[in-house]
């Protein structure tokens, strides 16, 4: 069962049940299935004693390409939400719909970068190639954010060519990094290792670097000398440009170093040829026993060997836990959107400083760096030593309840703000006007800005202001001017004296989620497929990744579809915000239920079962790709918001 066991395994056989598996067969399987240094290694050539290290030569490019990369992905887009609020007058539901699409189409584009690079252009020309569309998208957004000229027509296509830009990075470079090392060497096998590590740790770094000094810069401008805040979003941007420009420098340095890997053809195009065959193309008859994919066998007339259809059908029983696992990443989702706007009618004063709203997204990378070893030293061995060992489903179990948590955490946080809500008022309120949150524009509210743009001045229309009659009377010039009295205007949001610090929690309640959930589904996915195919379930759990963006998106147009009681209004204090979140937890809750009830029963696969369907032609032809892959699961790599979070999840491994 999902959080619990009643069965005690039986050691002689091969099979195992996710119940029997909190007895302890589970631990002993998987690591015989991941560990791909229990496999014994020769001696060390005889050059080993004079040969420089990988991780501080060669595989150090890689390193601070990849932290000057994230820092301008996260410079970028850390407050890409706010931008489009300030400078685009978007509505908190229409910038979170926008986020949410782009955030998707970034998940989305890596399976092509990672197609182009196994079947055609190999590792390293295609991030050289995706790196300087990368670069020339932040150079237009820098362009699409000059105060005064903030051009949709620009912008837009700029933020989704950063995406194509990203989506060759995202599935290559680590690897790139990690074929340096020559695995007959003792040294390069620990050292791999250690630029897991190394590599993880350039990726926070610059997300930290992004989500304090670049968002900030961002949202309150870096001084008057460059432009102040209304030059922020430009400042800001320009330096996530820069940071491109530099990593395509030092990555183009590092080029007579690396070792590259001809393309070796893409398991995720064949797997999706046997599938078209099967359901399409061939039209055989089975009996009632077979699969459907059967059909593309060769002994049913099909193009492909047993073996190959075999592990695509190992692929199918998956898909379950795939589909269960888009709702958890709509969640994840929310820390970009719905808590940012949350955040922006709140406090954002700390110890008399201004704070950026996108700086607590800070506080789900500290969690997981606080309470990663913590799992492992302490949780994990507590629940073994007390006879109920965690399998991978029990622990993404969990991990859905913790992201459950988190949203009722959130929607307790926006009740407690709303209850402590200021007074609303009014543009000629001055209060109010001071108190505006940062998310909007103080101009948007403006009423005399209405008055001047109805009578064909140059000031843009205000977003919330309305017309509710047609009297005039000539101003100075004698030019009709229509008369205040028939101009509404909106009240403006206000911040809550209410801290922004009480986000603290949900956002740690969602580091602590990605532990369980998030990095175990990486190894659930990786350990249960064949050597073979196991690009082909990594390219999946990608894929959920890009569906949860995705399914925000209706649910955020059905809950504002009254548009007299929208639950993520502009001003949250005329909303129900706390609804959504309380939703949102409903809906995981769901998934909890479903996901126990089609867990009960799974079983899980040996090593020794599953490597009986390797195509012997397919697995030596990826065996070093696997290594590779293989290294980087043991370690817990992970990409989650784009982050290409590398986790060390700190198991236990045979000593070379």
């Amino acid at each position: 069962m999902l959080l619990s066991s009643d069965s005690t395994p039986n050691n002689d056989e091969h099979e195992t049940r996710d119940s029997d598996v909190s007895k302890g067969s589970h631990s002993r399987h998987s690591r015989q299935s991941l560990s791909r240094h229990s496999v014994a290694y020769a001696a060390d050539p005889p050059d080993a004693a004079g040969r420089k290290s990988i991780l501080t030569g060669v595989a150090g490019y890689i390193i601070v390409t990849e932290f000057c990369e994230r820092l301008a992905y996260f410079g970028f887009a850390g407050s890409l939400v706010l931008f489009f609020q300030t400078q685009m007058n978007y509505s908190n539901s229409d910038a979170d719909v926008q986020y949410s699409a782009w955030q998707g189409v970034c998940y989305v584009t890596p399976l092509l970068g990672g197609y182009i690079a196994d079947t055609y252009l190999g590792r390293y020309y295609t991030i050289l190639i995706f790196i300087s569309i990368y670069l020339v998208g932040l150079v237009m957004v820098v362009l699409g954010s000059i105060p005064g000229h903030v051009s949709p027509a620009v912008f837009f296509p700029a933020i989704y060519i950063v995406s194509l830009g990203t989506g060759g990075i995202k599935p290559n470079v680590s690897t790139l990094g990690a074929d340096q090392f020559d695995e007959r060497y003792s040294a390069d096998r620990k050292e791999k290792e250690s630029f897991f590590n190394w590599f993880y740790w350039s990726i926070n770094l610059g997300a930290l670097i992004s989500y304090t000094l670049v968002a900030y810069i961002c949202q309150y401008g870096a001084g008057p000398d460059l432009g102040g805040e209304e030059w922020g979003f430009f400042v800001g941007y320009t330096i996530p440009s820069i940071m491109m420009t530099i990593a395509i420098v030092i990555f183009i340095a590092g080029t007579p170093k690396y070792k590259l890997n001809p393309p070796k053809g893409s398991v995720v195009a064949t797997a999706v040829k046997i599938c078209v065959e099967a359901y399409w193309t061939k039209r055989s008859t089975l009996t009632g026993t077979e699969h459907s994919l059967d059909k593309a066998k060769t002994t049913h007339g099909g193009s492909f060997s047993n073996n190959q259809v075999e592990g695509v059908k190992l692929v199918t029983r998956l898909v379950p836990y795939l589909a269960l696992i888009i709702p958890y990443w709509g969640i994840y989702s929310q820390m970009s959107t719905a808590f940012q706007n949350q955040g922006c009618q709140m406090n954002l004063e700390l110890a008399g400083a201004e704070i950026p709203v996108s700086a607590l997204s800070c506080f789900d990378t500290l969690a997981i760096l606080a309470l990663v070893p913590v799992f492992d030293q302490v949780i994990y061995p507590y629940c073994k030593k007390a006879g109920y060992p965690l399998s991978m489903l029990q622990k993404i179990g969990w991990g859905f309840a913790l992201a459950l948590l988190a949203m009722m955490v959130a929607a307790f946080v926006e009740m407690y703000r709303l209850a402590h809500a200021p007074t609303p008022g009014g543009y000629d309120d001055v209060s109010a006007r001071d108190n505006i949150t940062p998310c909007q524009n103080i101009d948007d509210f403006n009423p005399y800005n209405y008055q001047d743009w109805a009578k064909g001045g140059d000031t843009d229309e205000p977003m919330y202001c309305h017309q509710t009659c047609d009297t005039t009377v000539p101003d100075a010039n004698g030019v009709p001017t229509l008369i205040l009295a028939c101009i509404t205007c909106d009240d403006i949001p206000q911040m809550s004296n209410i801290s922004v610090m009480w986000q603290a929690f949900q956002f740690s309640l969602v580091g602590a989620s990605e532990i369980l959930a998030a990095i175990t589904s990486l190894e659930f996915f990786y350990s249960q497929a064949p050597t073979s195919m196991r690009s082909v379930t990594q390219s999946l759990n990608l894929f959920t990744n890009a569906l949860g963006s995705f399914s925000v998106i209706p649910l955020l147009l059905i809950v504002n579809s009254d548009s007299s009681n929208e639950w993520v209004p502009t001003n949250l204090d005329d909303g129900h915000l706390d609804y959504y979140f309380f939703l949102l937890a409903g809906l995981m809750g769901l998934t909890i239920c479903v996901f126990a009830y089609v867990s009960k029963d799974y079983v899980y696969k040996t090593q020794q079962e599953l490597a009986q369907f390797e195509d012997t032609a397919t697995a030596e032809a990826l065996a070093d790709e696997d290594d590779t892959l293989g290294n980087a699961s043991h370690n817990g790599l992970l990409d989650t918001d784009n982050k290409e979070v590398v986790f060390n999840t700190l198991q236990p491994r045979t000593k070379d």
